[in-house]
């Protein structure tokens, strides 16, 4: 290293900069050679504007747009820009070169104070109350629901601000305070406020069925249809007796059909397998007997309309089917008012939301109802076949909304 760097010294001078090192082997040898230094140094040297060495060339990128253009050893002085807007053949001394760069360069700096100046007239202009209104606004908003026990309280129980809203102007048209009530009476009082805007339909478990019904449940995937026509079939079966009959066009999930099929075995009741829509009218025929007709479908993603347009060719109006459309409650709100919308071309009739025993909050069923108003069928909560299911009406709907430590009643 000694020796190498007195030799970088001498060819270089003492300015020069070592830029790496490396041991090498070099020879016939190969790895077994002799290892030798290998050093890489540079001398670091300012251009001299006044030097009569031609400058390096100009980057490859300048050549292809500006072609056929010389740069002589005069031209040092000039800028890069001016250089380029030189013609080839046209020769200036220096100093009328620079006075002309001076005279460029105070018209550029007169042009932009100009901008400058325009810009911050037009900034000073400019209407900023908007804005802070809408935050000050917003701030009180904020204190407001700290200050409130009712919106605390609705809130608390996951309801939004504008449904929160809602129940607390009810509550007070019935209670000039309903903060000065304790928490048990307050409680009750929401509660019977939430109750009124609710609306149930779940008279499939609550009467004995007259004529056939025909029901299928609907929805994204993983949301527990399969389970859930179990539940309503043994439920049935359970009060009322009947014939019950299972049909499934769930032909893509692996051991869809197998399932549904053991819990028809359990509980002896038929199961059709459906692949073709004019199979799906044979079956029907064929237990046309039956009181209730419960109809697995393929969990569809609300985003791809082809499969929903493929669920329409099932579920043709004309069948006289009810669809229930299954949603699980851990789902964001504003995802399940999406699903909602995009089931909707398929005619949904109710709603049954699943998983509410594993929500730490079950406000969003009164947000997702006061948003789109469809009747709620049933409930369930949790795995169990045929538990966990609920049969609901409004009053339990709004004990489970406003109860932290629910143990719901089973169906």
């Amino acid at each position: 290293m000694a020796s190498g760097l007195k030799m970088v010294k001498e060819a270089l001078g003492p300015d020069a900069l070592i830029l790496s090192t490396r041991k090498v082997r070099r020879g016939g040898l190969g790895m077994m050679g002799r290892p030798i230094m290998e050093i890489t140094a540079a001398v670091d040297t300012a251009w001299n504007e006044r030097s009569d060495q031609v400058p390096p060339p100009a980057p490859k990128r300048a050549k292809r747009s500006r072609s056929r253009l010389s740069v002589r050893p005069e031209d040092n002085s000039l800028t890069y820009d001016r250089i380029w807007q030189r013609q080839p053949d046209t020769s200036r001394p220096a100093a009328a070169a620079t006075e002309e760069r001076g005279d460029r360069i105070r018209d550029e700096l007169s042009e932009l104070r100009s901008l400058v100046q325009s810009l911050s007239s037009r900034l000073a202009g400019m209407e900023k109350a908007p804005p802070a209104v809408d935050r000050v606004q917003a701030g009180a908003g904020d204190c407001a629901t700290d200050n409130d026990p009712v919106l605390r309280l609705l809130r608390a129980r996951g309801l939004d601000e504008q449904t929160a809203g809602l129940v607390a102007d009810a509550a007070r048209r019935e209670v000039t305070d309903p903060g000065a009530l304790d928490h048990a009476a307050l409680a009750g009082l929401l509660g019977r406020r939430i109750a009124s805007m609710l609306r149930v339909d779940s008279d499939i478990l609550s009467v004995r069925q007259t004529r056939q019904r025909r029901i299928s449940l609907v929805g994204p995937t993983g949301a527990g249809k399969t389970t859930t026509i179990a539940k309503i079939a043994a439920n049935y079966l359970h009060r009322f007796g009947g014939r019950i009959a299972l049909i499934t066009i769930d032909t893509y999930r692996i051991a869809a059909v197998e399932q549904l099929k053991v819990y028809g075995e359990i509980m002896r009741l038929p199961v059709e397998v459906v692949i073709r829509p004019s199979q799906l009218r044979q079956a029907l025929r064929k237990h046309r007997d039956c009181e209730l007709i419960l109809i697995d479908t393929a969990g569809r993603s609300p985003r791809n309309d082809h499969e929903l347009q493929e669920m329409e060719t099932f579920l043709d109006p004309d069948l006289g089917i009810e669809n229930h459309l299954l949603l699980s409650a851990t789902t964001r709100e504003s995802e399940l008012l999406a699903t909602i919308e995009r089931f909707r071309r398929l005619e949904i009739s109710r709603v049954i939301f699943s998983k509410i025993d594993e929500c730490g909050q079950l406000g969003v069923l009164l947000n997702v109802h006061r948003a789109d108003g469809t009747p709620v069928s049933f409930i369930t909560n949790g795995q169990r076949v045929p538990e966990d299911i609920i049969v609901p009406d409004p009053e339990l709907l709004a004990g489970l909304i406003m109860n932290d430590h629910r143990t719901g009643s089973n169906g």
